[in-house]
């Protein structure tokens, strides 16, 4: 296919093919180490003050395939229940990229067993096409084709559960539906961001004092597009991690994670899926991913905290005991 012949197609699929389909948010194969991505309430589970950051390129060996960046920074405040957090995403497939800027909020929970986190965030999305970058667009005429860019603002919420051997997060990360192209621009159609539903959930069942058995899966549904579900499966030695997994219909998956280097707070990830569907099989040398975590101050856990919350209830109980007795001995 010449060039400019591809380069039609891809402006035909990604600009007017979209009317039929929602667009589908960004997906990290590392999804359970960075899910802050996905839900705000996320960012109070932390240990402390943390910087995460993700990179997927996706499709290699094809020109202008999907690369995505995101980088998250949270504050959790643990005495006062309460985290909060930055978090930007940049996707770029093609001419078309997406930037979103959040700010997140989450609040602590205490249960009798584990912690229930909810959040909220707000911010927006700021969608471009930059038809510069097309090569030959002089032969077909591009007076039809100009550079584009919109700022849509957005709000989130989201709630995590969190135990000592399993989670589940629930989530609306882009709460409002939003058109991407204005009507009256040239446009034959326009394209949408419709809200996404996320569930993501995980265990780790111990196997013996250094081996233990992880699972973990992730669910996201968006009206007018093909549901996505990824699950996976392995085992982890300590701080070490290895799983293999599956998409449906996308491909399979090996992750590996260095959870952290000896209590330093410093963690490292990566990710290769290999395409199961279609041409992609023999047309990309599939999808490669790298996550970086590094913990930049540590706080109490929410267990510490919760202890802690115990034996000041104690202690205050048995002061007013004590208060109680006295005066009652004073009176006598």
């Amino acid at each position: 296919m010449k060039p400019h012949y591809l380069n039609l197609f891809l402006i035909s699929f990604f600009l007017y093919g979209s009317v039929s389909f929602a667009q589908q948010d960004i997906h990290l194969a590392l999804y359970k180490y960075h899910s802050h991505i996905f839900n705000p309430a996320v960012f109070g589970s932390e240990e402390g003050t943390f910087l995460s950051t993700s990179y997927r390129s996706q499709w290699t060996g094809i020109k202008d395939a999907p690369r995505i960046q995101a980088i998250s920074l949270g504050f959790p405040s643990g005495e006062k229940r309460a985290g909060y957090g930055l978090l930007v995403t940049n996707d770029q497939t093609f001419i078309e990229q997406q930037t979103r800027f959040f700010a997140n909020y989450s609040y602590r929970l205490p249960l009798n067993e584990g912690n229930l986190y909810l959040g909220i965030s707000a911010g927006g999305n700021n969608f471009s096409v930059n038809f510069n970058a097309l090569d030959n667009l002089e032969a077909i005429g591009d007076s039809q084709f100009q550079n584009f860019s919109r700022f849509n603002p957005n709000v989130g919420l989201g709630v995590y559960l969190q135990k000592e051997r399993f989670f589940l997060s629930l989530s609306i990360p882009q709460l409002l539906a939003t058109k991407r192209f204005k009507e009256g621009q040239g446009l034959v159609t326009s394209a949408r961001d419709r809200p996404h539903f996320y569930a993501i959930t995980g265990v780790d069942i111990p196997i013996n004092d250094d081996w233990s058995w992880v699972s973990s899966g992730l669910f996201r549904y968006v009206s007018d597009a093909p549901t996505s579900a990824v699950v996976n499966t392995g085992a982890s030695y300590r701080t070490l991690e290895m799983m293999v997994g599956y998409q449906i219909n996308a491909g399979i998956t090996g992750t590996f994670m260095i959870r952290e280097f000896q209590n330093s707070g410093f963690a490292l990830g990566y990710s290769y899926q290999a395409p199961t569907v279609g041409q992609l099989q023999t047309l990309t040398g599939g999808n490669h991913e790298i996550l970086l975590r590094i913990r930049l101050a540590k706080t109490k856990t929410p267990q510490e905290l919760i202890e802690e919350e115990a034996e000041d209830e104690t202690l205050i109980g048995t002061k007013n005991r004590e208060r109680k007795n006295g005066i009652g001995k004073k009176r006598k």
